[in-house]
């Protein structure tokens, strides 16, 4: 008698047994992409190199507190490792010609870029934890931390910036360096309009930038003063949720829009 895994009857499921089927599979599309994609030298370049130079650019000549450096340098490492994954994976999965044979598995488009999800939040965590335990090692006599609200504010920016790549990845291109490009003309016009090393007031267009509000968590983490007043964390917390999903909900439409053409000419 032949057995029928239960897994492929999709359909005859309750949308919960659906939605923990559809999960499980986006690990598993999150272990093939951290196995495959991390030392990729596009990778590489986002997400390791590129806020080491930018971190010297910044800070090299500078008399900064403790507390904007810290909370500086683990903004924008989180948002450049959580950012270098995502858009490199669709344009290398439709060269290589297996992003065909995903979308023919009982997966959906939008378990795929969940996966690419967890991927690059995995991936942004891990690197952007290294200035935050050298500022404890070296800097922590100086400072009061609050280790939750630090790790809280890493996980929500780092899904916050993970759902950003995949727009950045939307694009039907089949060579990844087309999305390295996209990224400068996208990426590093936020970093600039964002108030790193600095006091958040001082630069009054950092607002629209979602690292902004990562940044005010992480210095209320460090003993700061939020620089939104006495609801600030309300504001920084609720603003990042919100601006996380406009990001995913806007990158799986168009994927949607934009997956046909990825195996057209």
């Amino acid at each position: 008698m032949i057995e029928i895994n239960s897994d492929f009857l999709i359909s005859k499921k309750s949308k919960f047994s659906n939605f923990k089927i559809q999960l499980r599979r986006s690990f598993t599309i999150t272990k093939k992409d951290l196995k495959i994609y991390y030392n990729k030298p596009p990778v590489l370049i986002q997400g390791i190199f590129f806020p080491i130079i930018l971190f010297f650019a910044f800070t090299v000549g500078r008399n900064i507190e403790p507390v904007y450096l810290i909370s500086g340098i683990m903004t924008m490492v989180l948002f450049l490792t959580s950012t270098s994954l995502g858009p490199i994976i669709f344009p290398w999965e439709t060269m290589r010609g297996t992003l065909e044979r995903l979308i023919t598995c009982p997966i959906s488009i939008k378990t795929i870029m969940i996966g690419s999800i967890w991927s690059s939040f995995i991936y942004g965590v891990l690197f952007s934890s290294i200035p935050l335990i050298f500022g404890i090692l070296f800097l922590s006599s100086s400072l009061t931390i609050n280790y939750f609200l630090i790790i809280i504010a890493m996980i929500i920016a780092s899904l916050v910036f993970s759902s950003f790549s995949l727009i950045i990845s939307a694009p039907p291109t089949r060579n990844p360096g087309n999305t390295m490009i996209l990224q400068i003309f996208i990426k590093f016009p936020l970093l600039f309009i964002s108030p790193l090393f600095m006091p958040i007031h001082s630069i009054p267009t950092a607002v629209i930038s979602p690292l902004t509000y990562c940044l005010d968590v992480i210095n209320v983490g460090l003993g700061e003063v939020s620089a939104f007043g006495p609801f600030g964390l309300l504001i920084d917390v609720l603003g990042l949720l919100a601006i996380g999903f406009g990001f995913l909900f806007l990158a799986f439409a168009i994927h949607q829009k934009t997956l046909e053409k990825r195996f057209q000419g």
